[in-house]
């Protein structure tokens, strides 16, 4: 029973040396590696002091083992593969030296206590007999030089072993036992050799070995369970020997010259990387993203990337050419090339908060990880911008077919004009005749009537073409919108007619008559729409009031008369009637074209509004939607008191 008890004190001790030196692992941060060495270096050194007191467990017969080798260096081996594992050969260089400084230190300090003991012209005394300490600093001053070696040349072994297993694909615990098995193995012999120890007994000799091994065993069934639970592995994979015994044998300075480069270049990385305008986002093969600069969380709008998806921001469609284009990097162990998506976080309700990126994916490898570089361009402003052009150039366009039929039209006009004129005097001529029967006289009245018609039609025409005669006088719009309302007569009952005026006087120079003949045409179409539609109830609302000039409706085409008005006037007609598609809506202002039955429309009214509304130096625009209804917009300028 005593011998149980002290095997599990062994392994209870064994257990604590390793978790306290994985707690101090976790904490080198916080406590720095210098603090991690050199708690590291005095493990060392009571270990040695443990195996110079030659402490061994003998509870079987012809079975012993040294204490101190199984319960300190085998955590200490554990511990340099941790640091190997988690931060590469140059930290457990470091932590090599750290230890060795420790030892040196004990050095001193053993040979001047021992120079003190035996110093003639002093005494000194102690509750310890100077006999008993004396020899215990010889023998582990003796033993040092067999352990440094050993676990030097264990520590070379380690890694190297670690390596091989691990870049042929076998287990993290695999790699750690072997590992640790081999590296105690050449530790146990080496010290073997250089400390003239003899050996009592092959088995002895054996079972001492074999119980490091199991020792180390079960320490790396714990190492292999903090790497795992924490994810500490790093890039252990794809190590050669010769560059483990390279990084070993440089020189320190050399590394550290390395180290501080590295540090500079990744310093110049991250300042390049959070300052690009360009969205940059590292993510693995499932699209997981590892890393952004601030520019990617600005266009994905999100804090925080890491640990997100990015396909978790795109469209279902985006999202399979993404997938598409992270395998062709992958196959082609480049580019992707450029292809476009859609934010889809900011396409939800409104259609103009569409963010658009153009991005292109670029593979590359991560610690023997492969992995992507995505990178995207906001293209949204660009996109804004284009449409916007097209549209200029769509109004351009059309108002240079206008400004061209207008030029038509004016020239016809007065040809027609003056052709009506003459009918319309021979007609006189003809009627003055007294030898006409009533059948002649009724065919003569006829033509009278339809040259008349066809007057109107060419004063409509020059109205188009901004060449009629007006008589402008000063007049509140307010008040001919008002008057205008009580000539309308809608038609239906059924259709809800509002007027909605300023409360303050809108004065504008103008001619009444032609301006009330616009308003009453563009009611009568509006309430011709409202008759075509019987699923809703019908609307139509008037309304007129100044507007500031930035909240002129974009429908308007900003002329250089309208950009001149100070003080606009906006004169809406809305109706919830038929509505327009984009082809009539692009020929709406053009003579002779309407959407009316034959005989039911000459196609005249949108033209003279066209040409009246501008002769007064103001603007017109049509807002139109089928099955929704129309908006019609007039600008006029008021006149500033």
């Amino acid at each position: 029973m005593e011998m149980v008890n002290t095997l599990a004190l062994i392994l209870l001790e064994l257990t604590f040396v390793f978790v306290v030196m994985l707690l101090l692992f976790s904490q080198k941060k916080s406590i720095g590696e210098s603090s991690f060495a050199i708690v590291t270096g005095a493990l060392w050194v009571f270990g040695t002091f443990l195996g110079g007191a030659d402490l061994q467990f003998s509870g079987l017969e012809e079975f012993s083992f040294q204490i101190a080798p199984v319960v300190v260096f085998v955590p200490f081996m554990a511990a340099m593969l941790l640091v190997y594992i988690s931060d590469g050969v140059l930290a457990v260089q470091r932590l090599i030296i750290g230890t060795l400084i420790v030892m040196g230190i004990f050095f001193y300090l053993g040979d001047l206590t021992r120079l003190q003991m035996r110093w003639v012209a002093y005494s000194v005394t102690g509750n310890l007999p100077l006999e008993a300490f004396d020899f215990l600093l010889e023998r582990s001053r003796r033993m040092m030089p067999a352990v440094i070696c050993g676990q030097l040349t264990a520590l070379f072994a380690m890694p190297i072993v670690f390596s091989r297993l691990r870049n042929t694909g076998k287990r993290l615990f695999i790699c750690c036992a072997g590992a640790l098995s081999i590296a105690l193995l050449i530790d146990a012999f080496i010290f073997l050799l250089l400390s003239g120890e003899k050996i009592t007994g092959s088995d002895t000799f054996i079972a001492a070995v074999l119980i490091r091994v199991i020792a180390g065993c079960y320490l790396a069934v714990l190492l292999t369970i903090y790497i795992d639970k924490l994810g500490k592995e790093g890039d252990s994979r794809k190590v050669g020997a010769w560059e483990i015994l390279f990084a070993f044998f440089g020189g320190y300075g050399r590394s550290k010259r390395l180290e501080a480069n590295l540090l500079e270049w990744e310093g110049r990385y991250r300042v390049i990387l959070e300052n690009a305008s360009e969205m940059i986002a590292v993510v693995d093969r499932s699209g997981v993203i590892l890393d952004a600069n601030r520019a990617a969380e600005k266009m994905l709008d999100c804090n925080s990337l890491a640990g997100k998806t990015l396909a978790g921001f795109l469209n279902a469609d985006d999202v399979e050419q993404l997938n598409n284009s992270m395998l062709l990097a992958q196959q082609d162990n480049g580019s992707s090339g450029q292809f476009y998506v859609e934010l889809s976080k900011f396409a939800k309700d409104a259609p103009e908060d569409i963010r658009y990126l153009a991005l292109t994916v670029t593979s590359l490898s991560l610690g023997g990880v492969m992995a992507f570089i995505v990178m995207g361009r906001d293209l949204t402003e660009e996109r804004c911008l284009e449409a916007e052009k097209q549209r200029l150039n769509n109004e351009l366009a059309h108002s240079q077919r206008l400004e061209a039929l207008g030029q038509l039209a004016g020239g016809v006009a007065h040809d027609f004009n003056n052709n009506i004129h003459a009918i319309l005097g021979h007609a006189d001529l003809i009627g003055m005749s007294k030898n006409l029967d009533d059948r002649t006289q009724r065919h003569l009245s006829k033509i009278i009537e339809i040259a008349e018609h066809s007057g109107g039609l060419t004063s409509q025409l020059l109205g188009f073409a901004r060449k009629g005669k007006y008589r402008e006088s000063d007049f509140d719009l307010r008040v001919l919108v008002q008057r205008t309302a009580e000539l309308f007569m809608p038609g239906r009952t059924d259709i809800e007619f509002n007027v909605h005026t300023s409360a303050k006087p809108l004065i504008i120079r103008g001619d009444q008559i032609q301006l009330q003949q616009v308003i009453l045409n563009l009611l009568i179409n509006a309430r011709d729409a409202l008759h075509t539609v019987n699923d809703r109830e019908l609307h139509l609302d008037m309304s007129v009031s100044e507007i500031p000039p930035e909240d002129l409706p974009r429908e308007i085409t900003l002329s250089e008369d309208v950009k001149n008005i100070v003080c606009p006037v906006l004169l809406t007609i809305k109706d919830n009637g038929c509505g327009m598609d984009e082809t009539t809506l692009k020929r709406v202002f053009e003579p002779f074209f309407t959407t009316k039955p034959i005989g039911q429309g000459t196609g005249m009214g949108m033209a003279m509004a066209y040409g009246t509304v501008t002769n007064h130096h103001g603007a017109i625009g049509v807002k139109s939607q089928i099955d929704v209804g129309t908006e019609i917009y007039i600008v006029l300028p008021k006149l500033i008191e």
